[in-house]
């Protein structure tokens, strides 16, 4: 919000002023055409227009300008005051809560914390399903007109046809109409996996891979990796979390996730693959699948788990 703000105070001061006075009506007709026709008004106009259909309190602009005035009309000052500032401060003070609750209340945000999953149903009837220690949030506002989504973490979609559907992370995006996929992000990593329809797959390389049913792709550390899968196989969701050829640090992020543990010494292991899957209710059987499959010593204390190479 502090850079959107900023971009609308670097405006010129006199929209600011205008605001002021076109809130408490003091503008002339022509003044007042003028000032609707510049895009600061477009903004303030829409701000205001957002924090009227919100539950909260009436922000009350009159009250707040009256109240700056005597503020300042108490401090000791030495030169008359220059209402000039006072209609600004106002502005801002406007500018500053209307922003706000527009963008509160435009984003839908859902989280998982360690171990859970979550259903959720969109605006459109399209679903998700959110792995554990993962984010989602969208626009509810724009949704109509653009299914965008933002994800950190790991979801399961399935998408109701319709305008297109993008899943952006900070590794990529997903773009789809209507479809089955999941999608795995973390830094450096994304992969993507189709169960039905077409998904289009571009990575922060701008690198595009259109993946259909069976089909999945994965970008780590800026090297792509395409295989094919079964889609009939056990997931996550399912209660077993599986991997082809991962890197063996994001099966061990993904075991941090799911059990809230935290293991230690894994920059030992940082070039290592697996290839396996691991239990989402036991612990122990995830530790003992994992790390014995791999050849992996590690002892269990509580909550740390401590790798080491035989």
């Amino acid at each position: 919000m502090s850079v959107i703000l900023r971009e609308m105070m670097n405006s010129e001061q006199h929209n600011e002023i205008d605001l002021a006075k076109w809130l408490s009506g003091e503008l002339s007709p022509e003044e007042k055409q003028a000032f609707e026709q510049t895009d600061a008004y477009k903004t303030y106009a829409k701000i205001i227009n957002a924090t009227e259909k919100l539950n909260d309190p009436a922000y009350d602009e009159a009250a707040v300008l009256a109240k700056i005035k005597e503020k300042l009309a108490a401090q000791p000052k030495v030169r008359k005051l220059n209402f000039r500032y006072v209609y600004t401060a106002a502005a801002s003070v406007v500018i500053l809560f209307g922003l706000y609750f527009f963008l509160k209340n435009a984003t839908i945000t859902h989280q998982t914390n360690f171990g859970q999953q979550l259903a959720i149903n969109l605006p459109d009837g399209s679903e998700v399903i959110l792995n554990a220690k993962s984010t989602l949030d969208y626009d509810k506002d724009t949704w109509d007109k653009e299914r965008t989504l933002h994800l950190n973490g790991e979801a399961y979609f399935k998408v109701t046809k319709g305008s297109p559907f993008k899943v952006i992370t900070d590794e990529g995006t997903v773009e789809v109409l209507g479809t089955e996929f999941n999608v795995d992000t973390n830094t450096n990593f994304l992969e993507v996996q189709c169960f039905s329809g077409k998904v289009n797959v571009t990575n922060t390389a701008k690198k595009s891979h259109i993946l259909t049913k069976g089909k999945a792709v994965r970008t780590y550390n800026a090297t792509v990796t395409n295989w094919t899968f079964n889609t009939v196989e056990e997931t996550w969701m399912s209660g077993l979390s599986s991997f082809n050829e991962m890197p063996l640090l994001e099966v061990l992020d993904a075991l941090e996730d799911q059990y809230q543990i935290t293991i230690k010494n894994k920059e030992n292991f940082a070039q290592e693959r697996f290839t396996g899957r691991f239990v989402n209710d036991s612990l122990e059987v995830a530790l003992k699948t994992v790390f014995e499959a791999m050849d992996i010593d590690y002892k269990l204390n509580t909550n740390i788990v401590t790798l080491s190479k035989k």
